[in-house]
Parts: C-alpha cells; structure tokens; sequence
C-alpha cells in the first residue's frame, strides 16, 4: 500500500527548534518530533510512535532515554502486583526453613 502525504506549511521561527531534533532530514527532524510529541500526549503506543518516527523501536527508546523522556509507565497497580510477588517469595522462603 503506498504511503500518502500531506504538505503542512510552518513560519520560519520553528527551523531553529527543528535543526536541533534528531534526523538527517527535514523531514525525518519533523517526523521524530511528532511521533515524540504524540507519545508524550499518549495519543499512541511506543511501538506505534516508532513506527511513525521510521525509528527502530530500541533506537526509538535510546532517543526517549536520552531525552530523559519516560517510555515506560510503572502503575500503582504495577507496585501492588510487584509487591504481591515479594510477599508471596518471602512466605514461601519462610516455609521451607
């Protein structure tokens, strides 16, 4: 399927801004920016945001890191599961002595 375009014009004042993301193109400056500002505004995975950024998704996540920009996201529900686990490993460890 052949990939569509659309053309989007943008005053001057951004080029500083944009010559400073990462790419080797204009283009590619513009398309990482987006995929970032959408994962940040969750309005698309990880995985979907490299994909629109024409990034590796582990190269993807480096960029995020070195941007120090979260690319996980760790819940209270996640700590209560972790959690959980450690109670369940000490009481068995209990049992066996």
């Amino acid at each position: 399927m052949a990939m569509e375009y659309f053309q989007v014009n943008l005053p001057k004042t951004f080029l500083p801004f944009i010559n400073h993301a990462s790419g080797d193109s204009l283009d590619a400056k513009v398309k990482l920016s987006l995929a970032i500002g959408m994962f940040i505004e969750k309005q698309v995975t990880l995985a979907r945001a490299a994909e629109l950024a024409e990034q590796p998704l582990a190269d993807f996540i480096e960029l995020l890191k070195s941007k120090s920009i979260p690319w996980m996201e760790y819940t209270d529900e996640h700590l209560e599961d972790d959690l959980q686990s450690v109670r369940e490993v000490l009481l068995s460890e209990d049992d066996s002595i």
